[in-house]
């Protein structure tokens, strides 16, 4: 039935009856990973839930707009309804993140970091950012990535002993390396992060910065992480880690204003950044996952969500301790933020990151497989795992359940067979007890 010949209600209503109707395969296999993420322990850093709210704007009929451009600048008709709805996001990621400029255009988090490149850099310019394998993003200059592909990177390292950041060290390969761009923030580092420390070795070499805060946007939105915004000249985040919709975020601070020439282009860094972003890197922007972020902020600025941010820091720290408790190894003795990264390798003699992602997952506990910084193990096999608490603690679980997840996760390493160092065997009595077990966890 047509648009007019509906309320607004009407056509929304019962989505997943109509989908049912259309196309019961892929009604059942979305039933399917319902069932999935509701009886099993989802335990990866990179993922979080959204609300129904967010569920319902990205399920809504502003999917249908097309809008190339910016409000009030764009190449089709019929957008002030889509010109609100995006300045609204814009003005609400501004409020959230303490802003001044806000992108809320970026189809995803390594889509905003490559508006950024294309905007300020030329084809052989020198990157300095953390390495893959030591905790870094592919999108911040990984061979196979754009990135590595376009610009010539340098990667400095976290302490081989510490497994730290170490800024002195940081600084004097920046003095060396003289890039014309530093990345900062990653996708496994479980310390604060000093994104002071970063700017001053930005403007010692007359770099600019960008901090990339995906994983760590949440906390440092509530307050319960430094933000970099004032520090760095560009902030770029997904917004599907901190809980809200697939998408991607640039905000800028002070320096939004600052004005630059950059390919004979004398313009303010946020036009540039507008450029680059359309035409430069994207065409249509999604607008239901605008007015989705749109939501998503709002939500950002309570009391609820805020205080769950601290909390997600609070299970993840007793995580960490639970599992040094048991005898594994916690890199870094520990986590300031969301994430627990573990060396299973040092547990048991064979054992290797991507038997325990399987392993655990068989038995209803899903995490990542992760390279460890200084890794001699391939990124396939690694010698890793990495945790995550967000998604348990927006669940309802605290302390107790952190206590709980660790006996669980100690017992079942212990118990697998291994074979090789990708093979295994666990016994098909064992798995079943401790898939129940996980799932009385996750309805209690």
């Amino acid at each position: 039935m047509s648009l007019e010949k509906r309320s607004f209600e009407d056509y929304h209503e019962g989505e997943f009856g109509v989908l049912k109707e259309a196309d019961r395969e892929v009604y059942e296999l979305i039933t399917r990973e319902y069932e999935r993420q509701r009886n099993t322990l989802q335990l990866v850093a990179a993922e979080n839930q959204c609300s129904r709210a967010v569920l319902a704007a990205l399920g809504s009929v502003v999917q249908n707009k097309t809008a190339e451009g910016f409000p009030g600048a764009r190449y089709h008709g019929g957008c002030e309804v889509v010109d609100d709805i995006e300045r609204l996001a814009v003005g609400r990621a501004k409020e959230a993140f303490g802003a001044q400029y806000a992108n809320v255009q970026p189809h995803c988090g390594t889509g905003a970091n490559q508006i950024v490149l294309t905007a300020l850099l030329e084809r052989g310019d020198k990157i300095l950012s953390l390495g893959l394998g030591q905790g870094g993003h592919f999108s911040h200059g990984a061979t196979l990535s754009l990135t590595g592909e376009f610009f010539d990177v340098e990667n400095y390292y976290v302490d081989n002993r510490s497994f730290l950041l170490d800024y002195n060290v940081i600084r004097d390969k920046a003095v060396e390396v003289k890039p014309k761009l530093i990345i900062c923030g990653a996708s496994a580092y479980t310390r604060t992060i000093d994104f002071e420390k970063f700017r001053e070795i930005a403007d010692k070499v007359g770099a600019y910065l960008l901090a990339d805060i995906s994983h760590i946007s949440g906390l440092v939105m509530a307050g319960a992480h430094p933000s970099p915004v004032n520090y760095a000249h560009f902030t770029t985040t997904s917004t599907y880690k901190p809980g809200g919709p697939r998408g991607g975020l640039i905000v800028m601070g002070g320096d939004y204003n600052r004005k630059t020439k950059i390919r004979g282009r004398d313009l303010a860094l946020w036009e540039h950044i507008q450029r680059a972003t359309f035409p430069g890197v994207q065409g249509t922007p999604y607008l239901n996952h605008i007015a989705a972020k749109a939501v998503f902020f709002k939500e950002t600025l309570s009391d609820e969500y805020k205080a769950r941010q601290f909390k997600i820091i609070e299970n993840a720290k007793r995580l960490a301790s639970s599992l040094l408790d048991l005898g594994l190894d916690v890199l870094t003795g520990g986590t300031d933020n969301h994430m627990v990264l573990v060396n299973v390798s040092n547990f048991r003699e064979g054992l290797t990151g991507v038997i325990a992602q399987k392993c655990l997952e068989e038995c209803g506990i899903v995490v990542d497989v992760n390279k460890l910084p200084y890794d001699k193990k391939s990124a396939s096999v690694a010698s890793g795992i990495r945790l995550g608490t967000p998604i348990v603690t927006k669940n309802g679980m605290g302390v107790k359940e952190m206590d709980e997840i660790s006996v669980l996760i100690d017992a079942i390493l212990k118990a697998v067979e291994i074979i090789s160092e990708r093979e295994y065997k666990i016994d098909e009595s064992f798995k079943e007890e401790k898939r129940n077990e996980v799932k009385e966890l996750c309805s209690g």
